[in-house]
Order: structure tokens, then C-alpha cells, then sequence
């Protein structure tokens, strides 16, 4: 949670002078796709991800909250074009180890297990019904931060995420929505060749400024 919470942070500032300045970007026409355009989409659901190696495998899941942040222009009357920001965070994650000889381990693990990630993304939407889908890809990594212990942070790898939803207007240029998003991850150990892979699903509830 830290690192998503530190990369929330650095762009808190970015994201007020892009609101302030919105009024200014947003095109002419109420309740119309057009010009500046910024997505505020927090959420819940559930997370996990797996490490495999010579001595077997390791999971880690639970539920999760969720976050997504984009920022962007339209490109056309129905696709916007934007950077996104990313991520989710589990407390205190489900833990299983199944070793090669054929045991295992299970239990919980005290802290915080986070994914965070940038990316590029598109949001296309539909018509005057206002659904729309959208997609990032980009860079993220994993921090496990272990109450007592400190933070185990991975490499830099790949992740994406998809998302499906409808917005209501409330305003000339606001809309207020919910999603579903699926989200995927393939990162690399910061200390050997593997990979930690995994996904996750939740719900999210947009505030869009368009």
C-alpha cells in the first residue's frame, strides 16, 4: 500500500492544476465527449499473485482495494487517449506455499501487498448510451511491506488492465459511473530470474471531468 499510496501522492498536484485548468480544455458542448478528460475510479475486489520456482510455489490473495487514475485528451467524439495510473492493495493477504516434495504451508501474512502501475490507455464510448471500454498497458511492481520486517519490493515488469462500464451525466462536463475491471500481471524477482504472475477483478465507481 505504501508505494501506490506514495505514487498517489506525487500525483495529487498534477491533478488539481489539470481539474482547475479542465474548465478551460473542456470543449464547448454539454454532455459531449470532447476535450480534457480525467477519470477518478476508486474500488474493491480481490487480487492475487503467484511465484514459482525450483522449491515450489507461492500465492498470495485476498480482497482488495482498488485504484484507477486517468488523464488524457479525446482524440475523436468517442476515444479518449490517456495515461493511467494504477493499482491495488491487499491487508493482510492469504498466504499458501506448496513445496516440490509435496507439502505445504498456508496462513496469513501481517501487512500490506500492493501492486502499482503506470500506463498508457484508450476509453472508447459507445454512443449516447454512455458505456464505454477501456484498456492500459504499462509498467508496475509488487511490494510486500511485513509488519516488523520492512518492505520486499520487486523489479519492474508488465502489467494491464480492462475495464467495462456506464456513466450518468451530472453536470454539463461530469459524469458519475461504475466498471468492471480485470487487471494482469507478469513481473520479474528482484533477485532471480522468475516471475510473480497473477490478475485481479473488482468494481469500480468513476467521477469523469470530459
Amino acid at each position: 500500500m505504501q508505494r501506490l499510496t506514495r505514487m498517489n501522492a506525487r500525483s495529487a498536484c498534477a491533478l488539481l492544476c489539470l481539474l482547475l485548468a479542465g474548465a478551460t480544455f473542456a470543449g464547448p458542448r454539454p454532455h459531449t465527449h470532447d476535450g480534457f478528460f480525467l477519470r477518478l475510479a476508486p474500488g474493491f475486489g480481490g487480487a492475487s499473485s503467484s511465484y514459482d520456482d525450483a522449491d515450489g510455489e507461492v500465492s498470495l490473495d485476498g480482497g482488495a482495494g482498488i485504484m484507477d487514475i486517468a488523464i488524457g485528451a479525446m482524440v475523436s467524439e468517442s476515444l479518449a487517449l490517456h495515461a493511467t495510473l494504477f493499482g491495488w492493495s491487499i491487508s493482510d493477504p492469504d498466504a499458501e506455499f506448496d513445496y516440490s516434495d509435496g507439502t505445504s504451508l498456508d496462513g496469513e501474512v501481517p501487512g500490506d501487498f500492493t501492486l502499482g502501475a503506470f500506463g498508457i490507455g484508450v476509453t472508447n464510448y459507445f454512443g449516447p448510451s454512455n458505456v464505454y471500454l477501456s484498456a492500459s498497458l504499462g509498467a508496475g511492481s509488487l511490494t510486500l511491506d511485513v509488519e516488523g520486517l520492512g518492505d520486499f519490493e520487486s523489479d519492474t515488469g508488465f502489467a494491464g488492465e480492462i475495464a467495462c462500464g456506464k456513466e450518468w451525466w451530472v453536470g454539463n462536463n461530469w459524469g458519475l459511473g461504475v466498471a468492471g475491471v480485470f487487471g494482469f500481471h507478469s513481473i520479474p524477482d528482484a533477485d532471480t530470474d522468475e516471475k510473480f504472475s497473477g490478475g485481479n477483478f473488482g468494481v469500480l465507481f468513476s467521477a469523469t471531468f470530459n
